[in-house]
C-alpha cells in the first residue's frame, strides 16, 4: 500500500487560514518550551484532521498517542491512556464524539487541571482520589461537534473547522501525489479527477491509487520509471469507474436521478432520499450532498432537499428526462 502523509504545514496543501493559524501557534510554543494548546478539528472524514495532528507533532517534535472515541468507551480505558502519558505528549482522539458522556466528563479536569479524579468504593463510603498527570495537549476530531458536551467544547483553546477542498487545491494535490507515486499528469487531467473528488483529499488520492494501477496495467513500461498518464488512458480510466464529464459518479446519479424520480424533484428529507438512493444518511451529508450543493445540482431548503434547474438540466443532458420547473425558490432556505 502507498500512503502520501505531509510532514510540515509546508507540505500540506489547502486550509490556508488554519495552516497560518498554527504556524503561529507552533512558533510561539517552540520559543516558550511549553505544551500546544488543546485543539479542536471539525470537519467531514478525510478532510485532513489526522494529518494535521501529525505535522503539529512532528513540527515539534513530541510524541503521537492516536486513538478514537469508540475504543474510548470504558473510563477505566480512558483513565489508562491518560496515565500512561508523558510530559508533551500530544493524544489525538478521533470521532471524539463517539466517547460516552461519563468518559468526556473525564476529560474536563485532565484538560484543565491535568488531573484525574478516581472514585473509590460506591455511597456514602466512596471517596475521590485525583491523579496528577502531565502536561499533555488534547487534540480531538470530529463531523459531530454537537454531539460533544458543551463543557468539553469549551475547554478547546483553538477550534478549527475544515473547509472542503476547491478544485485546483485537488488538482495541485493530484498532480503532486502522482509524481511521488511513479505517475506524470497533466494539470487538465489532475483537475477532471479532482472533479470527481467531492472536495475531500481522501477522495482524490484513492482516485490517484486507483488510476496508478490502471496505468501500470495498460503500460509497458517498468513500474519504477516515471509514467506519463496519456489522454487516451485517461478516459478510458474514467469509463471505468463511470465517471462522467461533469464528474459526477454513479453514486451521485443515483442521488439526483431518486430525487427526481422517487420524490418529484423535492422537498424530501435527507433520511428517507438517502436511503432511498441505498447510501446512509451520513455518507449523504458529509460525501455526496456537499459535492451536489457545491456544483448547483440540488439546494437545501427549510422543507428538504430539492433539485434545482440546474440539477434539472443535467439530467434532461444525461437521462433526456423531461425538464421540471424548480419548487421552490434556492433562496426560501
Amino acid at each position: 500500500m502507498i500512503y502520501f502523509r505531509p510532514h510540515s504545514l509546508d507540505e500540506f496543501i489547502g486550509q490556508k487560514r488554519i495552516k497560518d493559524e498554527l504556524s503561529v501557534y507552533i512558533s510561539s510554543v517552540k520559543k516558550r518550551n511549553d505544551i500546544f494548546p488543546h485543539t479542536f478539528f471539525i470537519g467531514a472524514p478525510g478532510l485532513g484532521k489526522t494529518t494535521l495532528a501529525r505535522i503539529i507533532a512532528y513540527e515539534l517534535k513530541r510524541d503521537l498517542k492516536i486513538t478514537s472515541g469508540p475504543v474510548l468507551d470504558k473510563t477505566g480505558t480512558l483513565a489508562a491512556v491518560l496515565t500512561n502519558l508523558k510530559e508533551g505528549n500530544i493524544l489525538f482522539i478521533d470521532e471524539i464524539h463517539r466517547m460516552p458522556k461519563p468518559c468526556q466528563e473525564i476529560l474536563y479536569t485532565a484538560m484543565e487541571d491535568f488531573a484525574l479524579d478516581i472514585v473509590i468504593g460506591k455511597g456514602n463510603a466512596g471517596k475521590t482520589i485525583r491523579l496528577n498527570l502531565p502536561k499533555f495537549t488534547l487534540i480531538g476530531a470530529t463531523n459531530k461537534p454537537n454531539l460533544c458536551l458543551a463543557p468539553l467544547r469549551d475547554r478547546f483553546q483553538l477550534i478549527f473547522k475544515l473547509n472542503y477542498y476547491k478544485d485546483e487545491e485537488l488538482r495541485d494535490i493530484i498532480v503532486k501525489v502522482s509524481k511521488s507515486w511513479g505517475l506524470e499528469i497533466e494539470k487538465d487531467l489532475a483537475f477532471k479527477l479532482a472533479k470527481a473528488s467531492k472536495g475531500i483529499p481522501r477522495q482524490a488520492l484513492n482516485l490517484v491509487r486507483r488510476l496508478r494501477e490502471f496505468v501500470l496495467l495498460n503500460s509497458k513500461t517498468k513500474a519504477q520509471k516515471l509514467l506519463k498518464v496519456s489522454s487516451q488512458v485517461f478516459e478510458d480510466f474514467l469509463k471505468l469507474l463511470d465517471i462522467d464529464e461533469w464528474g459526477l459518479t454513479p453514486e451521485d446519479r443515483r442521488c439526483l436521478l431518486t430525487l427526481y424520480k422517487e420524490f418529484k424533484g423535492g422537498p424530501v428529507g435527507v433520511t428517507a432520499l438517502a436511503l432511498s438512493a441505498d447510501i446512509t444518511p451520513e455518507e449523504f451529508e458529509t460525501i455526496y450532498e456537499p459535492a451536489l450543493i457545491r456544483m448547483g445540482l440540488i439546494a437545501r431548503t427549510k422543507r428538504g432537499r430539492i433539485l434545482t434547474q440546474k440539477g434539472y438540466l443535467y439530467l434532461k443532458e444525461k437521462f433526456n428526462l423531461p425538464y421540471k420547473e424548480e419548487k421552490e425558490c434556492l433562496f426560501s432556505s
